[in-house]
């Protein structure tokens, strides 16, 4: 209780005016801290404004199905977790609606409604008690011989200010009251409110990255057995160059000078007894059905054209007696078979995870028909070597039934009358 006595004494005119002080002061403090609420709720309004571009920029980074470098990425994966960033953005600007309508709005309505009436209250109240004692000192001025209706006249008046007065004061008090019984549990509802909202924001984030974690760890297992099998990889390749550099050495140091030409006078390589092995080899891969790469790369090719110049071509030589040769210079044609991956991915779940892993493993197999690509068969073909006749050295030629092509490389020389020599036993 806070006025014990509604008479109009100095003690209860002291109580009011501290009343008051303290509601000058609640005033000041509310601006504060909605000053501090509103710069909460704006970094709020950003954050989620940054979740929203943070999984919009991962989405275009890698949340492509078709994209195949999206897919590498792993964009199914990548448009699962995109989907989770949005809810998780999407429960904070629920959060930040929540806190602006239960803090914010009740502040701001505290300090415009409730202290703005203690305000409008003192003054009427002011005007009210300046209007009484008037109406008071006409009263107790009057004299003896003056007129009974306008001794009337001023005591009606001194009623109703009185009845003014008293009503504004008790307005005056009303607003008092009402601010000091809200002190008591507006502040507490509005701060226990936002909270419990923030307990349902991260209570929501949890149980939606809970739901994720099996997913995200089988990701991550995915992703280090990834790492591993790269780095196999890597080596691996690095130990293949490594003997790439040690064959182009050796054979470097192989002379053209050292070759002998072959009886029959055609051009042929004579063949060592090193190559017999080989050619063995072949023709067991061969009889079996088997088409085999045995040698690949580029060679200079003369040009059919009145100036004969010269292009770089991808060839390939296969145990088929097969030459092709491809008219884009950067085109890798694939060996003649399929390279299979040593392992197949284990069972990793079902659904989207499951259909990401098998695009991720069988993905980006090169389609050889998009390749350009010319045929010149050996079995009814004759090679020669022309240095003799060329304006150029290691130059040979493959005379075949429909064109004659002109080749220069000294390292296919000896593959090409290997393989030559192979056609020959082959037809035996």
């Amino acid at each position: 209780m806070y006025f014990t006595r509604l008479d109009d004494s100095p003690m209860f005119r002291k109580q009011m005016q501290s009343l008051e002080e303290g509601a000058d002061l609640l005033r000041e403090r509310c601006l504060k801290y909605h000053k501090g609420c509103r710069k909460y709720t704006e970094g709020l309004g950003e954050a989620y404004d940054g979740d929203i571009a943070f999984a919009s920029s991962l989405e275009a980074f890698g949340g492509g199905h078709n994209d195949p470098i999206s897919v590498a990425f792993g964009g199914p994966v990548m448009t699962k977790f995109t989907i989770a960033l949005r809810e998780i953005g999407t429960y904070k600007e629920v959060l930040r609606s929540q806190v602006e309508h239960m803090l914010n709005d009740k502040l701001l309505q505290f300090v415009d409604m409730d202290l703005h009436d203690v305000k409008d209250a003192r003054k009427r109240f002011d005007k009210a008690s300046l209007l009484y004692d008037q109406a008071r000192e006409r009263y107790l001025s009057l004299k003896k011989g003056t007129r009974t209706d306008i001794a009337t006249a001023v005591e009606d008046e001194l009623h109703s200010a009185r009845s003014s007065f008293e009503q504004a004061r008790f307005n005056l008090v009303t607003a008092l009251s009402n601010i000091e019984a809200k002190k008591r549990f507006e502040f507490l509802e509005a701060v226990s409110g936002t909270m419990d909202a923030h307990l349902r924001y991260f209570k929501q984030g949890y149980e939606l990255l809970h739901q994720m974690e099996p997913y995200i760890n089988q990701v991550l297992a995915y992703a280090q057995q990834s790492r591993e099998r790269s780095n196999y990889e890597q080596a691996a390749l690095v130990e293949r160059m490594q003997e790439f550099k040690r064959q182009i050495d050796r054979e470097s140091r192989w002379s053209p000078n050292g070759m002998t030409d072959s009886p029959n006078g055609d051009g042929i390589q004579a063949i060592g007894r090193s190559s017999h092995k080989m050619i063995e080899a072949v023709m067991q891969s061969a009889s079996k059905g088997k088409v085999q790469t045995i040698r690949q790369g580029y060679l200079s090719k003369r040009s059919s054209n009145l100036r004969g110049d010269w292009k770089r071509r991808f060839f390939v030589l296969d145990n088929r007696g097969m030459l092709y040769y491809y008219r884009k210079q950067n085109s890798r044609p694939s060996s003649g078979y399929s390279n299979q991956r040593s392992s197949t991915p284990t069972e990793h779940g079902s659904g989207l995870l499951s259909r990401w892993f098998s695009s991720h493993y069988h993905g980006g197999v090169h389609d050889e028909k998009s390749v350009a690509r010319h045929t010149v068969n050996l079995l009814t073909s004759t090679i020669k070597v022309d240095a003799d006749q060329s304006d150029l050295r290691f130059c040979f030629r493959i005379i075949s039934p429909t064109k004659n092509y002109t080749l220069q490389r000294v390292r296919w020389i000896r593959w090409i009358g290997l393989k030559r020599s192979l056609v020959s036993l082959l037809l035996c």
